[in-house]
C-alpha cells in the first residue's frame, strides 16, 4: 500500500464532490429529472431523504482530511458503507425488471470509489 498521503487525499476530494453532486440531486431535482434516472419512487419522502446521507460523509471525509493516519476509521467505514450501499441496490433491484443505468453507475462508482480508497490508505501505525 502506497505511503503518499496525497492519493488517499485526492480519493477523499473524489468522494466529497460526488457526495455532493448526489446530494443536489436527490434532494433538490424535479420529480421528472429523477424518474429519467428510473428510480422507482419520485415523490416520496423516503427518498429526498436519501439525499441527505452523502452530505454527511462529505463532511466526515473533510474531518479525514485534516489527518488520515489519525482518522484512518472514517475512511474505513466509508469502505464498508459504500460496499453495503452496492449491495443493497443490486439486491433491491434482483427481483424487479432491472436495474437502469444510473443504478448501474452508481454502483460501479460506490465499488470504485470503496477500492480505491482500500488501495490508497495508509498503513496504521502500531
Amino acid at each position: 500500500m502506497p505511503k503518499n498521503p496525497g492519493c488517499i487525499k485526492l480519493i477523499l476530494w473524489i468522494a466529497i464532490i460526488l457526495s455532493v453532486l448526489w446530494f443536489l440531486l436527490f434532494s433538490f431535482a424535479p420529480s421528472k429529472i429523477l424518474a429519467a434516472t428510473g428510480v422507482s419512487e419520485t415523490e416520496g419522502f423516503f427518498l429526498r431523504l436519501y439525499g441527505v446521507l452523502p452530505p454527511a460523509w462529505a463532511i466526515l471525509y473533510l474531518f479525514a482530511l485534516k489527518d488520515v493516519e489519525k482518522n484512518i476509521a472514517i475512511p474505513n467505514s466509508g469502505i464498508i458503507v459504500s460496499i453495503l450501499i452496492a449491495l443493497s441496490l443490486i439486491l433491491v433491484h434482483l427481483d424487479t425488471t432491472g436495474m437502469g443505468l444510473f443504478q448501474w453507475g452508481s454502483v460501479a462508482s460506490l465499488v470504485i470509489l470503496a477500492l480505491l480508497i482500500y488501495i490508497c490508505k495508509p498503513k496504521v501505525a502500531k
